[in-house]
């Protein structure tokens, strides 16, 4: 198909108070074409899929500048109630989207906003949960973070809209449910739509997509050689990977089970993290991996089953404390964790001296971000800004959900070498729950593979 979806051209853009991110952007894309957007974090790219939605400027301020036609239409003055007729959204945070607390409803919701016959949207709903392997019935509050990512999928999906716009949709997914997706994007797209999609994880994605772009100094270019952006992705990422077996025993569990509602998410689960060792957890989305880090790090306490922890001396609730500055976490969701009115302030606020701040902000590629409010950072800035907060506290064990989400290659490589580093100076204990192929081989001394809440 030679119709245009998607056609931009003379972006410019800046938000309120900050300078340009787009400059003279042009960009053309067409039914039936998949288009992958990559390059560097904080590059711009998550604020032209917002351009292009009309978020911006229809909810986050800016000055816009150019034209945008989409579907053959100026969008001018077009409220982003109406662009929503034609463009359908994945966003960053699949939590961002989520208003429902059922999975049918919520894959049901933005039909009804459109008008959908009763009787179709029933239709709808059903194909949409097959296509992205989900249950109705389910509870969104009790989905990981990958099944809820694959949730807004099937919602967006539902819809209709022949423009798909998706923003690092497999970032917490695992690889199975990552080439399934890809799968059915590629045959969205085969079918007629035009789908255009923001991420990192090339490794997966190239084979499914017809064009790939990156942005560099506010505007786009095509990447030409993707066989060279291939072997690139799937290279490892350099390490020094002596292996530690650990010293002596931080936290054990014992036959713990963690229930929900009468579901067992744990079942019957031994472990023991030793200081100094880098312990990976991996997985199919909706194992537990979550669960087992958020249990270990006492931010929720077993069903039954035996927990000792020998970081701290205390072992009762008043020590929680002293807990929290002995034990590190780092969400899966970034804007969870992160409160100050700058990033300086933040990684300041549980630093032990000045020094150790300014280090933190230079080892995770912070300069020169000191003044911005965390929270206007991009998705990859804000977890380099979470890593970098939490270290900065020189913790006895660091807990990791997904930290690499949102990096390129370069930041994945500065991230995993400043925490390579820092482990090698404290001695701490590191434990991660990541699908990212890239790092996990990095952050292992040791395995932990979960199916079904069991360690296999």
């Amino acid at each position: 198909m030679t119709e245009k979806a998607i056609e931009l051209k003379g972006i410019r853009f800046a938000y309120d108070g900050g300078g340009e991110v787009l400059r003279d952007l042009d960009f053309t894309l067409r039914y039936g074409e998949f288009a992958i957007l990559a390059g560097v974090s904080g590059n711009g790219k998550t604020t032209l899929l917002s351009i292009i939605s009309g978020v911006i400027p229809g909810i986050v301020p800016g000055k816009l500048e150019g034209s945008i036609r989409l579907d053959g239409q100026d969008m001018t003055g077009v409220t982003l109630g109406k662009r929503a007729r034609l463009v359908g959204s994945v966003f960053q945070n699949p939590e961002d989207q989520i208003v429902h607390d059922r999975v049918e409803d919520e894959v049901a919701f933005g039909c009804e906003n459109l008008g959908i016959p009763k009787v179709e949207i029933a239709e709808r709903v059903d194909r949409a949960l097959k296509r992205t392997q989900l249950k109705a019935g389910r509870e969104t509050r009790k989905l990981s973070g990958g099944q809820k990512q694959r949730l807004m999928a099937a919602a967006t999906f539902a819809m209709g809209q022949r423009i798909l716009l998706l923003d690092e949709p497999l970032a917490n997914l695992d690889r199975q449910s990552a080439i399934g997706l890809l799968r059915t994007l590629r045959e969205m797209a085969n079918e007629g739509c035009a789908v255009l999609m923001v991420e990192h994880r090339l490794d997966l994605a190239l084979a499914f997509a017809d064009t790939v772009y990156s942005l560099s100094e506010g505007q786009l270019i095509e990447e030409k050689d993707k066989e060279a952006l291939r072997t690139r992705s799937q290279t490892l990422i350099p390490y020094d990977n002596d292996p530690i077996t650990g010293g002596r025993v931080l936290i054990s569990l014992r036959d713990v089970y963690y229930g929900i509602s009468h579901i067992d998410v744990l079942r019957g689960v031994n472990l023991d993290i030793r200081a100094g060792e880098r312990v990976t957890v991996l997985g199919p989305n909706g194992c537990g991996k979550t669960t087992l880090l958020k249990i270990l790090a006492r931010l929720i306490y077993p069903s039954s089953g035996g927990y000792e922890q020998h970081l701290i001396r205390a072992q009762h609730v008043h020590a929680r404390p002293e807990w929290f500055r002995a034990a590190g976490y780092v969400h899966q969701n970034p804007s969870y964790q992160l409160f100050m009115p700058t990033l300086w302030e933040e990684i300041l606020r549980g630093a032990k001296t000045k020094d150790r701040a300014e280090r933190m902000i230079a080892l995770f590629g912070l300069s020169g971000l000191e003044g911005r409010h965390p929270q206007s950072l991009s998705e990859g800035q804000k977890r380099r800004a979470d890593v970098a907060a939490v270290c900065a506290t020189e913790p006895g064990v660091l807990f990791l959900d997904e930290p690499t989400v949102g990096q390129d290659d370069a930041n994945l490589t500065r991230m995993l070498e400043s925490l390579h580093l820092l482990q090698k100076e404290s001695g701490c204990a590191i434990v991660t729950v990541t699908h990212d192929v890239r790092c996990k081989e990095a952050l292992s001394d040791r395995r932990v593979i979960m199916k079904m809440g069991r360690i296999i």
